[in-house]
């Protein structure tokens, strides 16, 4: 995986470019601000530089209409924005440092999101850009914690075992499982949640070890162990836009 930026017109677009051995197709399409691009390891880069030219009055519109959304959904990281963390609502306070760098530190005390950026440093999406990367790689790594804590627990609860779990940035889907190898996957947003709400959502992807699909016996299995699951579920749809940022 290769994390990049293009320049079109007066716009940074931050670029993730990803091979796939079994891919038969280049794929093109935004996550957030992003421009995810997928395509089988035998297209050369050179092939794709192409690609992106004879699309760039596309993807430059896209983008535009992307950062025009509304400022609650796509975080720029400026002071006075709100993001979720362990299930509560943080604010943004950004302020300017002399040092080259940007950083980020988290006051669980006064439920803050500090953020230091470089007064060097103008180009309000490559800020955007790095930020981003910043938060990804703690809410990922802060995740895993938490489901290396939760998830031997409920295997045990519900005597469902699995073979292994994978964290990754997902937007769309809080957890996913293959119930053929018993590998789970779960969202690095996770760590965005109270603690309640993850919890059925590991549930909900073990009970997919047994049940395939979202079937009455599904539910009444994860209901067996998350008796308020429907109530949980209703709440991670409501609130699934504020994982995006």
């Amino acid at each position: 995986m290769a994390k990049l930026a293009i320049e079109i017109k007066d716009k940074t677009i931050p670029i993730i470019l990803r091979n796939y051995k079994n891919a038969k197709t280049i794929k093109m399409y935004f996550s957030g601000t992003t421009l995810n691009i997928t395509k089988p390891k035998y297209v050369s880069n050179k092939i794709i530089s192409k690609m992106i030219k004879e699309n760039e009055e596309n993807i430059y519109n896209q983008y535009l209409k992307i950062i025009s959304t509304d400022n609650n959904i796509i975080k720029h990281w400026k002071t006075g924005e709100k993001i979720l963390y362990k299930g509560e609502q943080y604010k943004v306070i950004r302020e300017e440092i002399q040092q080259n760098s940007i950083e980020l530190e988290i006051d669980d005390k006064d439920k803050t999101f500090n953020i230091k950026i470089s007064q060097n440093i103008k180009d309000e999406e490559l800020i955007k850009y790095n930020v981003d990367k910043m938060i990804k790689n703690l809410f990922k790594n802060n995740t895993e914690c938490i489901i290396q804590e939760k998830l031997p627990y409920w295997s045990k609860i519900t005597k469902l075992p699995y073979k292994s779990f994978n964290v990754r940035d997902a937007k769309t889907k809080y957890g996913s499982c293959k119930p053929d190898t018993k590998q789970l996957y779960f969202s690095s947003r996770l760590i965005m949640l109270p603690e309640d709400k993850i919890d059925a959502v590991i549930v909900h992807e073990l009970c997919h070890i047994v049940h395939r699909n979202h079937s009455q016996d599904f539910y009444d299995l994860v209901k067996d162990y998350i008796p308020n699951y429907e109530e949980i579920d209703k709440w991670l749809k409501q609130n699934a836009k504020e994982l995006n940022f």
